[in-house]
């Protein structure tokens, strides 16, 4: 009899520890996600708070983990100076414990040697709960048009 009085206890105390969210707090999420791999403002410890432990990104065409994405960012910053992205065209998928949005991305980046490039992506994301809050779990972005300016 004490077992089954246990599971039913057990139970609220796991969900005690879940959190809500709706579509526009997975929106802010994935907003501040890029705001925080801006290169003007990029940091590695306040980006790495965004997203989870296990974060894999698939970014012209290489498998990225946290680590790695983080060297490709540096690499990256030395030839870009600016970065901006405009996200729009939303769908949001909830669950209990995670969220996916597509989406699509426009980016504009500025270059060392005074270019610009335009890139344009359809892209996926998956976010879950990690340490009490919401975070980039998984991203996956497909190339829909570049061009250099």
């Amino acid at each position: 009899m004490r077992q089954l009085l246990a599971i039913p206890l057990l139970l609220v105390s796991f969900n005690s520890f879940s959190i809500e969210f709706s579509e526009e707090t997975a929106i802010a999420k994935l907003e501040e996600f890029f705001y925080l791999l801006n290169v003007e403002r990029y940091d590695q410890e306040a980006f790495s708070r965004v997203i989870s432990d296990d974060f894999q990104i698939f970014e012209d065409g290489l498998d990225l983990d946290g680590e790695s994405f983080h060297d490709f960012v540096n690499e990256a910053t030395g030839a870009i100076v600016k970065t901006e992205w405009t996200l729009s065209d939303f769908k949001v998928t909830l669950n209990t414990d995670s969220a996916h949005i597509s989406y699509y991305n426009y980016g504009v980046f500025e270059t060392s040697s005074n270019e610009s490039i335009h890139s344009y992506w359809m892209e996926s994301v998956h976010l879950v709960i990690e340490e009490g809050e919401l975070k980039v779990q998984f991203l996956q972005s497909d190339l829909i048009n570049r061009e250099i300016k």
